[in-house]
């Protein structure tokens, strides 16, 4: 009798040890990569996007993976430095925390070092194709090819446009 009536006293009061709340991460992440993207490099990205989103740095690193993608454009030295295979990657991750340590965010330095410690250095455009793409999604840009026959005139222009804007509501 006494075991029925305790039974029925904890299932009427709300107990802690009766009714656990589970919290779920269901609110929606703030530093999630606004496009889903998938591969290597697309990981690499997607890192360095929620890494330099937690630091507010998402510009910065932009610009800095963009001034990295046109110096190995441009420097032979440097661009053989990042496909280099027989360059060890204690040695890689030694020069770029000497080339970059200072200069560049700790996000962007981490990237790097973490390329050369992982061999993979020689991907570094398309992970800044990626990362310009998150950001581009970000920024809420949509790039567009139109082909003309002729050069389009301002109306024409303007018309394409407001078309673009009425597909991709901002």
């Amino acid at each position: 009798m006494f075991s029925h009536t305790a039974a029925k006293a904890l299932r009427s009061t709300p107990s802690t040890l009766t009714k656990a709340t589970r919290a779920m991460s269901t609110a929606a992440n703030p530093h999630k990569p606004p496009l889903d993207l998938y591969g290597l490099p697309a990981r690499y990205a997607n890192a360095t996007y929620i890494a330099a989103s937690k630091s507010s740095s998402l510009p910065a690193v932009e610009a800095e993976l963009l001034a990295i993608r046109a110096t190995a454009a441009s420097s032979s030295s440097f661009k053989s430095f990042l496909e280099n295979p027989l360059i060890s990657r204690d040695a890689k991750t030694k020069q770029i925390q000497e080339m970059l340590g200072d200069k560049f965010s700790p996000v962007t330095v981490n990237l790097m070092t973490t390329l050369a410690g992982n061999a993979r250095l020689s991907a570094i455009n398309p992970i800044v194709d990626d990362y310009v793409k998150l950001m581009k999604a970000k920024r809420g840009e949509v790039e567009a090819t139109i082909i003309s026959a002729e050069p389009l005139t301002k109306t024409q222009t303007e018309a394409v446009a407001n078309a673009m804007k009425g597909q991709f509501p901002e």
